[in-house]
């Protein structure tokens, strides 16, 4: 398939200079088939049969390990196993979102409804924002930019308080997300950085809190995904040719852009 757009991913950034030569970067990506259809891809998927599918954490199946792209989505052309069918409706380069909604769904049924706090208002964290709103809830957000959280109330996260579950797109405010969850409730962790990080457990202990975490999207999600992709205000993205890609990274680490992605 051509390449026609593919967004910068945290987890992209979290393997450069990290990851070892050859590694695979760039998957929310937007493409065309040499029969002129528009496809997004899935780049992992589950076997749906073992064990672990069953219990519905497909992201650990061994199957789910092997990348189905080659050679990612920052290149001019790319091999993929699995395509999705983008619809026609669907404006150009708003493909890449399909991904990153379809994991955003995927984790949505390990929130509990109700009140519930959204940590970095990031283009994800945006988007999760819009999710739980549509499901129903009420939603906190919470981020050191102003203009960020702005955002985030402009479309509807008013909520300031106490809450009953935690959603952390940004590592960097987990003691925060903790200090705010009430006894009993759920912090979901959707973005973890490499290392260590350091978390009281006291709080978790003495507040009994469920901390659990999710990764990556299933056929199922993406899906949804593309049938629920209407009802998201998206982000704004700041789209650069390829050889402008050392600029898209410092864009996207500074915060200078909401959303990154490339076109060759």
């Amino acid at each position: 398939m051509r390449i026609r757009s593919c967004g910068l991913c945290g987890s992209d950034l979290e393997k450069i200079g990290r990851a070892p030569a050859g590694a695979v970067l760039g998957h929310e990506i937007e493409g065309e088939l040499e029969d002129g259809t528009r496809v997004t891809v899935m780049h992992r998927v589950p076997c749906g049969e073992c064990p672990r599918c069953r219990a519905g954490h497909e992201s650990t199946c061994e199957r789910f390990a092997e990348l189905q792209i080659d050679p990612g989505g920052f290149a001019e052309r790319l091999r993929a196993t699995h395509v999705v069918s983008l619809p026609a409706w669907l404006e150009d380069g708003a493909g890449i979102w399909v991904e990153p909604i379809a994991c955003i769904l995927r984790a949505l049924d390990a929130v509990p409804r109700g009140r519930v706090l959204v940590v970095g208002c990031g283009a994800v964290g945006l988007l999760w924002v819009q999710a739980l709103l549509r499901r129903g809830d009420t939603v906190a957000a919470a981020d050191p930019r102003l203009d960020r959280l702005e955002h985030a109330r402009a479309l509807g996260a008013a909520y300031d308080g106490w809450v009953n579950a935690a959603v952390v797109t940004a590592p960097a405010g987990l003691r925060d997300a903790l200090g705010r969850v009430e006894p009993g409730g759920t912090l979901l962790v959707f973005s973890a950085p490499p290392g260590e990080l350091p978390i009281e457990l006291d709080l978790v202990y003495r507040r009994e809190l469920r901390l659990v975490g999710s990764r990556s999207a299933t056929p199922a999600a993406f899906t949804e995904a593309l049938a629920a992709l209407p009802a998201f205000a998206l982000p704004e993205v700041t789209m650069l040719p390829l050889e402008r890609f050392a600029e898209g990274i410092e864009l996207y680490r500074s915060g200078a852009a909401l959303k990154v992605a490339f076109a060759p």
